[in-house]
């Protein structure tokens, strides 16, 4: 800690306590923060992943991942190499599902608090000061805290009094509230606040037809902004097994902004992080597609690696013999083949993120 010189300085850390530091006391400290993984794909993108003691904004069209993505965030960050955090859940909408808590891979669910209406809805005023009273607490240090969603949070007078659609526009407010309350606050816990939002309809006649539902203070207070939109469903044969959607990165708090990436959503077990890196390996070369065939070109700069597996599956450690063993007919194979073999996964992803 450095010692101040003038008298100024001195006297208010007297009087206020430790309130100012040097830039370089603030930099080492806030250059310490961890970075935190949603999935290989959507991390390039972001430029590494979320920072902690960050606010993270997630808007798009209802069904297209937004709660599957927060809560592939919140099993995320309860691995122990990820800090082992506490998850905070505040379901506004009232619409979390058992299907949503199961199916997600490595979510510890007794692990999670959820704050949810109960015998009495609760108002957005209620659901927002329980979590900052969650968030600022000691017990929740470096917590996770999902907010799903604002647009399904109701002010107090629109809850008690009768349906006239006038109280919609105290809501904006209300969320600025909440982010004054919170903005050094999330810093100092290493909190990461995690917002969900839905596209409603911009009426104002200026900007974009569609805007997040969430007022400008959240928008402003982002420093992470992704908008996701659904491309297309994902078919396995005859079955539909989930769907595929694409990520707009507006900002982020990694300092990449105005990248896109594709993520593979599977029904029951969320992120398909085997499918993303099948995808981006295809897409930038490292693996090669011809027909219908599939090799793993990238394995074959790997030889200390690649040997031990060849011995693993009794295959000879020659050219031809490697070349075979690397190939596959059809996309499923492949798939079969990385997510059993987790050493060529993790080695696809750091020729990824060495080439991006």
């Amino acid at each position: 800690m450095p010692t101040f010189s003038d008298a100024t300085t001195k006297d208010i850390i007297k009087k206020h306590g430790k309130v100012i530091s040097s830039g370089t006391e603030v930099f080492e400290e806030r250059n310490d923060f961890d970075t935190l993984p949603i999935s290989p794909s959507i991390d390039i993108a972001l430029g590494g992943g979320l920072k902690e003691g960050s606010w993270v904004l997630l808007t798009g069209d209802p069904k297209t991942g937004k709660t599957t993505t927060a809560l592939q965030i919140a099993a995320n960050c309860q691995k122990e190499e990820n800090g082992a955090r506490p998850i905070i859940y505040i379901d506004g909408e009232g619409r979390l599902k058992a299907m949503n808590l199961n199916g997600i891979d490595g979510l510890d669910r007794e692990k999670m608090r959820v704050v949810h209406s109960d015998e009495e809805p609760l108002c957005a005023e209620q659901f927002l000061d329980i979590a900052i009273k969650l968030i600022t607490s000691k017990d929740f240090y470096r917590c996770v805290c999902i907010i799903d969603s604002t647009s399904s949070l109701i002010p107090e007078r629109e809850l008690t009094e009768d349906i006239s659609g006038t109280f919609r526009a105290g809501l904006p407010k209300i969320l600025a509230s909440f982010c004054r309350k919170l903005s050094n606050v999330v810093t100092q816990q290493r909190a990461t606040i995690v917002i969900i939002t839905h596209f409603i309809a911009n009426t104002s006649g200026y900007g974009k037809p569609r805007m997040p539902d969430c007022g400008r203070k959240i928008q402003y207070q982002a420093d992470t902004r992704m908008e996701v939109k659904s491309i297309k469903p994902w078919d396995v044969g005859t079955k539909q097994v989930g769907q595929m959607i694409n990520w707009r990165i507006l900002c982020s708090s990694m300092g990449a902004n105005n990248t896109e990436c594709q993520s593979w959503l599977k029904y029951g077990t969320g992120l398909d992080f085997v499918q993303e890196l099948l995808s981006l390996g295809a897409d930038l070369g490292l693996i090669s597609k011809r027909g219908a065939w599939y090799s793993c070109d990238f394995m074959l700069d790997h030889e200390k690696d690649l040997t031990p597996l060849l011995k693993e599956n009794e295959v000879d450690d020659t050219e031809e013999a490697k070349i075979r063993f690397l190939k596959f007919q059809g996309q499923e194979k492949l798939y079969q083949f990385l997510k059993k073999n987790e050493s060529v996964l993790k080695i696809l992803e750091q020729d990824l993120k060495a080439m991006l």
